[in-house]
């Protein structure tokens, strides 16, 4: 019988070079992995509900593992939390059935990426968000934001080298709010393509700077060329938030 794990993950990019075991470069699946395989004393590895690039933050990324050996959840909890180091987190550990895939299961995600619209750069925020040199309207990012909500092929949002032979994603909600001074695009879809979120936030921040207006995006998703989107926004400002199941 094999024993299967969910883990909740909370992590600072910033040191990493994204979720993924790569060789020569540190990974937050790889100091999981070293852990777990301590703790078991039998090598393990984890699946992660999805990628994170370099630099890439997670307030709630998911992780599933099997094993031979049943150890509490608490002890799991806490012994990983003991051995990991401090810019990774375990915020949670539960049994779940065998047929539990952190990445299979998953039927949507939610994404936070954070702007900081200021003349001044910020120490405290180095390295968590998006500096950007100018006053944005959050009223106008929400307006636009809600365009990209429900069914479209989003090959304009995605790199080039990445495109499937199907892009077409749901969104299912998409909103702007402040959080003190710092502007949050939260995204909730049922699957995301590569650099998707930070391609919608550059060209948000673009069409808001330049004065675009609603027919500007919607062109850019009917073009479905990634040539006339935006910037890619700064990995610094990206968040996985929650993974729902």
């Amino acid at each position: 019988m094999l024993y299967n794990k969910k883990l909740t993950i909370e992590y600072v990019g910033t040191g990493f070079a994204g979720w993924q075991v790569q060789l020569n470069a540190r990974t937050v699946q790889e100091e999981l992995n070293k852990a777990l395989t301590k703790m078991y004393k039998k090598k393990i590895n984890v699946i992660g509900s999805g990628r994170t690039d370099s630099g890439v933050h997670a307030l709630g990324q998911t992780a599933s593992f099997r094993t031979e050996r049943y150890l509490e959840p608490e002890a799991v909890h806490k012994g990983l939390n003991s051995m990991l180091p401090e810019d990774i987190a375990i915020l949670n550990v539960v049994d779940v059935p065998e047929d539990f895939h952190a990445q299979m299961s998953a039927v949507s995600k939610t994404y936070l990426y954070k702007i900081h619209a200021s003349v001044n750069r910020s120490a405290i925020y180095s390295g968590r968000v998006w500096w950007v040199k100018d006053t944005l309207d959050e009223n106008r990012i929400s307006e636009l934001l809600k365009i990209f909500e429900g069914e479209h092929d989003f090959s304009s949002f995605c790199m080039q080298a990445s495109l499937k032979e199907n892009n077409v994603r749901t969104i299912n909600f998409a909103k702007c709010y402040m959080d003190d001074d710092i502007i949050c695009i939260e995204i909730n879809g049922n699957g995301f393509l590569h650099n998707m979120v930070r391609i919608i936030a550059g060209t948000i921040v673009e069409a808001v700077r330049k004065g675009y207006d609603e027919n500007y995006i919607k062109n850019v998703i009917d073009k479905k060329d990634r040539n006339e989107a935006g910037p890619t926004a700064h990995a610094a400002g990206l968040y996985l938030k929650k993974v729902y199941y």
